[in-house]
């Protein structure tokens, strides 16, 4: 079944707790790790508002999931935060789905997740005997800082840092785009739902987009709302006004001026199928 991509709120702490135990629990298992971690040991981390995570999910399932935060001073001793650097504090995958690239896909959105509150640089620790996480994070760009920590504050294992530069969200500047604001006759706002397959983040805005050669900003506008919504033709009210948006899309920025349309209709958006590229289709 296809994986899906979602940020992770304090109602997944439940879930993630188990599913980080059972991970756990796998390694010691195959002899991979060699000490048993303390019972209860793994604190709820999704309810701390500076938290930021993203799971995968098959179905309702979580199957794999990454978990970071800022990065406290003197390893996390300190008050203080690091500028622009995240922790990656935990990254865990079901045992029955090992060996699928899910656990790629977790750190990967969270990374960009992390691109998008603004830190430039990620981090995290690991036990020196997990082969697997070792070429996971190297194929994930990770590289080895060369400090470790001793074995007895760590499940009776040495653990090893590694650190990362984070990538840069290409740049869209200027992108010719139209959007319409519309009421229905209650006023109530139609917003198109949107939700990131790369990083699980959600947008909602007006519909709308990019305007196409030999259009003119009416004809773009009405061609979206009905691609988007697959409504009846709303009744535009007045002239655009010019919206500046800056807005982080997985990783693309879109950065420019776009114009924006006030409008009417009198019934939902219903009955009219939509005709949404494959990149809206995965993202709907």
């Amino acid at each position: 079944m296809p994986a899906r991509v979602r940020v992770l709120t304090a109602d997944d702490d439940a879930a993630f707790a188990s599913l980080w135990q059972s991970a756990v629990h796998a390694r010691r298992g195959a002899g991979v790790l060699t000490v048993t971690p303390v019972a209860g040991t793994f604190k709820p981390q999704l309810s701390r508002p500076e938290v930021f995570g993203v799971g995968i999910f098959e179905e309702a399932e979580l199957v794999s999931a990454a978990v970071a935060l800022p990065t406290r001073a003197d390893d996390g001793r300190s008050q203080h935060m690091v500028p622009g650097l995240a922790h990656v504090s935990s990254v865990a995958t079901a045992p029955d789905r090992w060996g699928r690239g899910l656990a790629g896909m977790a750190v990967r959105a969270v990374m960009w997740n992390a691109v998008r509150l603004g830190y430039a640089r990620v981090q995290l620790w690991t036990h020196t005997t997990n082969r697997g996480a070792h070429a996971l994070y190297r194929r994930e760009g990770f590289v080895l800082s060369g400090r470790e920590k001793a074995p007895e504050a760590h499940d009776g294992e040495r653990i090893v840092h590694y650190i990362r530069e984070l990538p840069s969200p290409r740049l869209v500047l200027g992108r010719a785009a139209a959007r319409i604001l519309c009421l229905d006759e209650n006023d109530r706002v139609l917003l198109m739902h949107w939700r990131q397959p790369l990083t699980g983040s959600q947008l909602w805005e007006p519909p709308g987009g990019g305007i196409e050669p030999g259009e003119t900003l009416r004809q773009a506008v009405l061609r979206e709302w009905r691609e988007e919504t697959g409504g009846g033709t709303p009744r535009l009210v007045g002239e655009p006004t010019t919206v500046a948006r800056d807005v982080m899309w997985g990783d693309v920025r879109f950065v420019g001026d776009e114009q924006l349309f006030l409008g009417r209709y009198a019934t939902g958006p219903a009955g009219v199928a939509t005709a949404f590229t494959a990149g809206e289709q995965a993202s709907h």
